[in-house]
């Protein structure tokens, strides 16, 4: 008896142990960071879609495959647009080489928004890696223009990575990566800050409606002692 016991206990753990190093190997959201020391830039995250949407708006180039990635997997993706791009924008941009990001990164008045443009699984079907050991691929994704600043990130089995575009044409996007699994397309565009209404700004407008208020009032009171 005690030595079914035992054995019974042995495949639970062998089986928990399999299912641990199963999730390990899956992204998951992580709490947000902090952003870099010295950053000023007010920064945001726009809504993303669904799994399914992205899956569905996103094809690849000849050679590959596209599939929806998990929820989780995308919630993942988008923590990692904030610590990863949002609070790195001085390093971020050295890395796209886009002057914008590195200038707006100290500057209170500017506002950096990012996209998710796409979070997909890609798989090679027919495609080989070229002579620097890199799989070379284009996601096709409307709403993309030429001049706009994209980042890649690819999640690499135990953390997302910055890819910096080979490539970006109205509708696609080109990057190389060593190994494919999880990847997301994210569009940073930076804005100067709206600023909201100063109370001395309003302050003529309501004298105003008090001065007519209080005219109405006198005209009234005379009107009616007369």
């Amino acid at each position: 008896m005690k030595k079914r016991v035992l054995a019974v206990l042995s495949a639970i753990t062998v089986l928990a142990v399999g299912s641990i190093s199963v999730f390990a190997a899956s992204p998951t959201a992580r709490t947000t960071e902090a952003p870099a020391s010295g950053q000023k830039a007010v920064t945001s995250v726009n809504e993303t879609a669904t799994p399914t949407e992205y899956a569905s708006t996103t094809t690849a180039s000849e050679g590959y495959e596209v599939e929806a990635v998990s929820q989780a997997t995308l919630d993942s993706a988008a923590v990692a647009v904030q610590n990863q791009l949002l609070n790195k924008l001085s390093s971020i941009g050295n890395t796209l080489k886009d002057s914008a990001l590195i200038n707006a990164a100290a500057d209170p008045s500017k506002k950096v928004t990012a996209s998710i443009m796409s979070v997909v699984e890609v798989n090679p079907t027919t495609a080989a890696k070229d002579a620097n050991g890199n799989y070379l691929v284009t996601l096709n994704i409307s709403g993309i223009l030429a001049k706009d600043t994209i980042a890649v990130l690819h999640y690499n089995g135990s953390a997302w990575e910055v890819i910096a575009p080979e490539k970006v044409e109205a509708g696609s996007v080109t990057f190389g990566t060593e190994s494919l699994s999880p990847i997301s397309i994210v569009k940073l565009d930076v804005t100067d800050v709206t600023a909201s209404p100063q109370t001395g700004e309003t302050m003529p407008v309501v004298a105003w409606i008090a001065l007519i208020g209080f005219a109405g009032a006198v005209f009234c009171g005379k009107r009616y002692f007369a």
